[in-house]
């Protein structure tokens, strides 16, 4: 009887301990795929599709649009996805609530250095000599008419004690003081040298501001989102997008004015997106009333072009977030390059007293200039 008894008993013992151990291979299932799905962009931009709409709709319209979120925000090793994880967490209240600035503050405050997640696909170190760029643009002139211009780009790049061109600036040791949340106020920068040297640059018109404990408590390293801060949530003005699309043949030329039209109807952005598709649905009444037998014989083309000029809409006119294409300018630009270049002064070195150079040929030429 006594046998029996204890035989039930290991019974459901084993029962029980395989249950459990069913209950943590399940839960450790589950919580992984949850910690995966949190870190997708359809969580990211759908799931908190009010708050993150503009970004998530940059994001599918860019080279990056099969890397994950996670791959660039938060990068590899556990200690990075614990933070934003937690850091995370009062996000999601206010999410909830509708607390969230509107539009999103820029930069992310405490993001991790690109050398620590962008830099393990692209590699500064790895780049040498120039890059040819043609860009092509259309008129907003009866023919559309193209033009194309080629520049050669001195990206440059290198390992740090031969880098020249563009990538210098991250192959190099520069911290920069910026006076400002946008960075864009840049009054002091110290260059370091492999030797130990060091030769400091400063707004001469700002020195006041410039303090010791600012510079300490306040000063960065220069990484590649300091240039490239929309590095994949890039928000192209529909000037631009119109012609991508000529470009890539999805806007007819042999439309009269279609490039007018099309920045007539985008530009400046409509206080909502039903007036935005209205003043594009116009476009049609354009052709019909301007040029009846165009229209008739082109009435698919023009359908087409509606159709395009309203998914411009939806990638630079956000509402809801009050967010233009105007928001969040790039500053790999010259606006970017103007913030040191032109407006700094050596304040010791061999250039004691000159301005950090400004000529343009620093960066790009043109073809056949040299």
């Amino acid at each position: 009887m006594q046998d029996q008894v204890c035989h039930v008993h290991r019974g459901k013992l084993l029962f029980l301990m395989m249950a459990g151990a069913a209950s943590i291979l399940l839960l450790s299932i589950g919580g992984y795929q949850l910690v995966q799905f949190s870190d997708s962009p359809t969580f990211c931009g759908l799931l908190c599709h009010r708050v993150m709409v503009p970004e998530y709709a940059a994001f599918q319209n860019s080279p990056h649009s099969r890397v994950l979120c996670a791959s660039c925000h938060v990068g590899s090793g556990a200690d990075y996805l614990v933070r934003s994880k937690i850091s995370g967490i009062p996000l999601i209240f206010r999410t909830i609530s509708g607390d969230y600035d509107r539009p999103i503050v820029t930069p992310v405050e405490n993001l991790r250095p690109a050398r620590e997640t962008c830099a393990q696909c692209h590699r500064p170190e790895r780049f040498a000599g120039d890059l040819v760029v043609t860009k092509t643009t259309y008129a907003a002139d009866q023919t559309n008419t193209v033009h194309s211009d080629t520049r050669i780009m001195r990206v440059g790049g290198g390992p740090s004690h031969v880098a020249q061109g563009i990538h210098w600036h991250i192959q190099a040791t520069v911290d920069y003081l910026a006076l400002d949340r946008q960075r864009n106020d840049i009054a002091w920068v110290e260059v370091k040298g492999l030797d130990g040297s060091s030769t400091v640059f400063t707004d001469t018109a700002q020195t006041a501001s410039v303090t010791p404990d600012k510079i300490r408590d306040e000063k960065r390293t220069m990484d590649c989102i300091d240039c490239h801060n929309r590095a994949t949530h890039v928000f192209n003005s529909p000037e631009t997008l119109i012609d991508q699309a000529f470009l890539q043949g999805q806007l007819d030329t042999d439309l009269p004015y279609l490039k007018q039209q099309g920045i007539l109807a985008l530009d400046p952005a409509a206080p909502t997106i039903a007036e935005a598709y209205a003043r594009v649905d116009a476009i049609k009444d354009f052709y019909k009333t301007k040029y009846p037998k165009i229209y008739q014989e082109n009435l698919n083309s023009i359908d087409s072009a509606v159709q395009v000029m309203k998914g411009i809409v939806d990638l630079t006119n956000f509402p809801d977030m009050q967010v233009t294409w105007k928001t969040y300018p790039s500053k790999a630009t010259h606006e970017g390059c103007f913030r040191c270049h032109g407006k700094l002064t050596a304040q010791n070195g061999p250039d004691k007293g000159k301005l950090i150079s400004s000529d343009c040929e620093l960066c790009h030429y043109f073809k056949g200039n040299q």
